[in-house]
């Protein structure tokens, strides 16, 4: 059993993080598409990445219980779960309300065709910092 959550927890969060570069690429090339077609294509990538996402950190969160509470070799008390749950609550907080501000900011700009770098900006600083949780959670996963 621990095999198998261990394995859903790696895809998890390959995936999570995975998509997080995919979508990093893939914002910075459609929001600097004609006008007429940026702003459409960005909300259709918008619609993936919410069902995508939440999927894939859905994965990580419920493996991971299930790896604390079937394994012997992991506990709540352990840091590198600690970490890991507040990384998840830290990251969902700020895709909630700053990535979610940050996409829609994105989108309009794209729309107006005015605006679109400085909210690109603020769109991959917004990802860069999802990144740095997540590679803290990874490195402490790992050591």
């Amino acid at each position: 059993m621990r095999d198998g959550l261990l394995f859903l927890h790696i895809v998890g969060v390959a995936g999570w993080l995975g998509g997080g570069v995919y979508a990093l690429y893939t914002y910075s090339a459609l929001a600097t598409m004609e006008t007429s077609a940026a702003a459409p294509a960005l909300q259709r990538l918008k619609k993936v990445e919410d069902r995508f996402f939440g999927p894939a950190s859905g994965l990580v969160l419920l493996s991971g219980i299930g790896l604390v509470i079937t394994s012997e070799a992991f506990g709540w008390g352990d840091a590198f779960v600690l970490i890991g749950l507040g990384a998840f609550l830290i990251s969902a907080i700020l895709g909630a309300t700053i990535g979610r501000r940050n996409s829609e900011r994105l989108i309009a700009a794209a729309d107006a065709g005015s605006g679109v770098e400085d909210a690109l900006r603020s769109w991959r600083l917004g990802t860069v910092w999802d990144f740095v949780i997540l590679a803290v959670v990874i490195w402490a996963m790992i050591t």
